[in-house]
């Protein structure tokens, strides 16, 4: 699913998806993630095998290796409570890597990968008391920041040629950059000539910033995700999945007046007609409709929604309720 782009506070513009071409991903665009080393050998019968870096991640110091270490392990342990549903099964046995995420953002993605291809990931967040927050994961072949579709969109965009060495059209000093406020203000930052392309984290689709559109944002506090301490309830609901753009009706109907995510949770659990959720970001220039096609809650009573777009996006509620609405197709009432 594609975005399309809002433009002003009165028009709306529906832009054309983009489609993103069949170049593979390059050796030379591989070549951006130089703190990774090859992974640590482990039983066979140990389902995660972690890659380790050469740097420390944000607010780890070198000599820090005991909060490196945690770091891991607590990545190891969603990991592993995760792959025990079927829908993450597939990251049984799988390799992760860490990257860190933009300057400032205290935070961290796990790309998992089996047998050559990328089945998922985590957005881990650490919380201003110092606990390590689960901010967002998905499954699926379409990653949250894959460099493969980063590298598919930079061709299709003609901002490098697939021929030519990533690293000698991008000196270090301007390589692609991860910024991640929310789940919902993900992007890579991408220079263009003389300024700067904003690219989304999961579509790869082009959208149009500019370095205002980011000055009123702070980075999400994940106060409410999943912690250290805390796995998955059983209390889950997967729902098939649908095109936002089939029924309009979130455009023109009020949304659902929610003081809490229990109705909304109901309304999915019983079957009731599809919800919608929109959000109108960036000063209301992207406007963003997902399909709701599910929730998952953690052992301490946490929601995870599940939003598709190019895959499944399990972000908590609050993250959601705090940008956008929720938009029931007519003929139900989850209030």
């Amino acid at each position: 699913m594609y975005y399309r782009w809002k433009l002003g506070a009165a028009a709306l513009t529906l832009a054309a998806a983009m489609l993103l071409g069949g170049a593979f991903e390059s050796a030379a665009l591989q070549q951006l993630e130089t703190h990774s080393q090859a992974p640590s050998q482990v039983p066979a019968d140990v389902p995660v095998q972690a890659q380790s870096e050469t740097a420390s991640p944000p607010g780890i110091t070198s000599g820090d290796t005991d909060l490196a270490a945690q770091l891991d392990h607590q990545i190891e342990q969603w990991i592993r409570a995760l792959s025990a549903q079927d829908e993450f099964k597939s990251w049984q046995s799988a390799r992760w890597t860490r990257h860190p995420l933009g300057a400032g953002m205290h935070g961290w993605l796990v790309l998992i990968e089996k047998n050559g291809t990328e089945v998922g990931y985590l957005i881990v967040s650490a919380a201003e008391n110092g606990e390590l927050k689960l901010t967002e994961y998905g499954a699926g072949e379409n990653p949250l920041f894959s460099m493969r579709t980063l590298y598919r969109s930079m061709v299709q965009l003609e901002l490098i040629d697939s021929a030519i060495d990533m690293t000698a059209r991008h000196p270090s000093s301007s390589l692609p950059e991860r910024i991640y406020y929310s789940p919902l203000h993900a992007v890579w930052k991408v220079a263009n000539g003389d300024g700067w392309m904003y690219i989304d984290a999961k579509t790869g689709e082009p959208l149009p910033l500019t370095e205002q559109s980011f000055t009123s944002l702070t980075p999400y506090g994940a106060e409410t995700a999943i912690g250290q301490t805390t796995g998955f309830s059983s209390r889950s609901i997967r729902l098939q999945t649908f095109d936002p753009f089939d029924n309009t009706h979130w455009l023109t109907e009020p949304p659902l007046q929610l003081q809490s995510v229990q109705p909304l949770l109901g309304a999915l659990a019983d079957g009731y007609p599809p919800v919608t959720f929109t959000a109108n970001l960036y000063g209301r220039t992207v406007l963003a409709p997902f399909a709701v096609t599910g929730f998952q809650e953690s052992a301490s009573g946490s929601a995870y929604i599940r939003l598709e777009q190019e895959g499944g996006r399990y972000v908590p509620f609050d993250a959601l309720i705090a940008y956008g609405m929720f938009h029931q197709r007519p003929g139900a009432d989850a209030t």
